[in-house]
Formats: structure tokens, C-alpha cells, sequence
């Protein structure tokens, strides 16, 4: 083959193999968001300590109507209140979806504040430990995973998602745990159209909370939870005024993360309409009505 063909070819066979590299990606893509089957070979990680169960299940009433839905000096981003979509229901109960990846900083700032709402409507039995991704902007925050999460409420169901892992494997990628299923998957889709824009990215977390509220982002910054460890996060949620003003204040973390539950918690109160009144008709969850708009 002469020297001139080689050349004229060279230009046609690189655009075949980007038409063919972009034909892939696309598949890729669409089977990620279609599919679901675990991949095997990821390494669970440890189930949470059960004191840090414990510090996050017995928050006090006091300290959530304490707190509220403000943080002085700190910005909060609120779900999304859905009106007039079909109720997201699994069990015959409203259903909490959480779609997320253990590698995301967001994420991981986003499930604190689940739990603590969480678990003022049932009891998980089983977590287990994450953090963020190290070389992310908001590095190493400590958090926990769904994956294989236990939870049991006379009042809701959760089921949680989390896509990849935050083990890099030998690809440079970090490793897929589970795939939306195609209920999932048009749930993502429809709600963050909705919230974020036509043809807006869907992005982790997702928080859907029976099609009555949703979450595209985490509620609070992931910058307040960088170099904290797990249990000096949930002292800080257990205490959070305290922790915030004593002689060597911590950055506002456990009252972001009250305050971002109590928006959640409201949110699960439309859905379980009202049950339980304590938490339901608490100062916290009126408060958070009226900052969300819910009367």
C-alpha cells in the first residue's frame, strides 16, 4: 500500500473509531441505567459500630426543635416538595428511595442527615462504614453505606442504592456494586428533569421520599465533615449547639446535619400523613413545614 493511500486513509479510520468509541459509551450508559446485577468481587466494608447506631438513633427531641431548619453562618439547600405524583409505595407503605454512590463526597454528607430523619420513624439494625473518595474536593468524609442496610419501621420502607464503591479497580474506575432497575432508573430520570432542569445529568444523591419530595443534591455543604472522624460527627449530632459554641468550637456540622434532617423529616411526615404526632406535630417538623412552604 502506497505511502499517499496510508496517509488519505488515516483521517477516515480515526473518525471510525470515535463514531464506534461514542457508540460504546452510549451503550454503556444506557445498560448502567436499565440494568441491574451486583458485581461480584467488591469488598464490603464494615458493619458501623453500634454506639454510633446508638448516638444517632437517641437524638433528643429537644435538640431537633433547638435547632431547626437554620444554621447561622452556614447554607442549607432544601429537598423539592412534589405535588400531585403518584405515591411511591413498597409493602403497602411509603417507600424512601436513596440512589448513591459510597465515592461521592455528596453522598456521604446527605446520608448523616438521612439516618438522623430516618430514625425517628424506625431502627436501622444493620450499617455499614464508607468514606468519600481521598482525592476528591471534599476528601475522606466519613460516612456509612446502604448497601445491605437493615432498617424496619411500622411507618415506611427505605430502599438504598449505591451504585459504585469507593475501591478504585484495576481499570482506574471505581468499582460498580448495583444498577438501577428500570423503575428506578425512570424515577432519576422524571424527578431531576423536574427539580433541575430538562435534560439536566442525573447526579448522587437522589432522595425521593414516596413522590412526595425530592433531594438532587445533599442538603448541606460536604466541606463541614472533612476531617472528622465518624464518631466525632455523631457527638456533633448528638450535641450539636454544644459542639458548635464550647471552648474549641467544631465547625457546625451536627447542627447542618439536624437541620437538613428535620427538612427530611418533614418530608416523610407528608408521606405517612402525620404518623407518628410526636415527631410529626413537633416545633421541629412545623418549623421545617413553613421553611419548605408545607404550611
Amino acid at each position: 500500500m502506497s505511502a499517499f493511500l496510508i496517509a488519505n486513509m488515516a483521517p477516515i479510520m480515526f473518525a471510525s473509531l470515535v463514531v464506534v468509541l461514542l457508540l460504546g459509551f452510549v451503550a454503556l450508559v444506557t445498560y448502567a441505567l436499565t440494568h441491574t446485577s451486583p458485581t461480584a468481587g467488591v469488598a464490603r466494608p464494615t458493619i458501623t459500630a453500634g454506639d454510633i447506631v446508638a448516638t444517632l438513633a437517641g437524638v433528643a427531641p429537644a435538640t431537633f426543635d433547638s435547632v431547626g431548619v437554620t444554621v447561622p453562618g452556614t447554607a442549607l439547600t432544601p429537598p423539592t416538595v412534589l405535588d400531585g405524583q403518584p405515591p411511591l409505595s413498597r409493602s403497602g407503605r411509603p417507600e424512601v428511595l436513596f440512589v448513591g454512590s459510597e465515592y461521592s463526597p455528596f453522598c456521604a454528607a446527605e446520608r448523616w442527615a438521612l439516618v438522623v430523619a430516618l430514625d425517628r420513624f424506625g431502627r436501622f439494625g444493620v450499617l455499614h462504614n464508607t468514606q468519600s473518595a481521598p482525592l476528591s474536593v471534599f476528601s475522606g468524609i466519613q460516612s456509612f453505606s446502604f448497601t445491605d442496610t437493615t432498617y424496619s419501621s411500622r411507618y415506611l420502607t427505605l430502599t438504598g442504592v449505591e451504585l459504585y464503591s469507593d475501591q478504585v479497580g484495576a481499570d482506574g474506575t471505581f468499582t460498580r456494586i448495583t444498577r438501577l432497575d428500570p423503575g428506578e432508573a425512570a424515577l432519576v430520570a422524571r424527578y431531576t428533569a423536574q427539580v433541575d432542569g430538562a435534560g439536566a445529568p442525573a447526579t448522587w444523591p437522589f432522595v425521593d421520599i414516596a413522590n412526595r419530595m425530592v433531594a438532587t443534591t445533599s442538603g448541606f455543604s460536604p466541606a463541614l465533615l472533612v476531617g472528622q472522624s465518624q464518631a466525632q460527627i455523631a457527638a456533633e449530632v448528638a450535641q450539636p449547639l454544644a459542639a458548635a459554641t464550647g471552648p474549641t468550637p467544631a465547625p457546625p456540622s451536627g447542627a447542618a446535619i439536624v437541620a437538613a434532617a428535620n427538612e427530611l423529616s418533614a418530608g416523610i411526615c407528608l408521606a405517612t400523613d402525620g404518623a407518628p404526632a410526636a415527631v410529626c406535630s413537633s416545633k421541629a417538623v412545623r418549623s421545617a413545614d413553613q421553611a419548605l412552604g408545607l404550611g
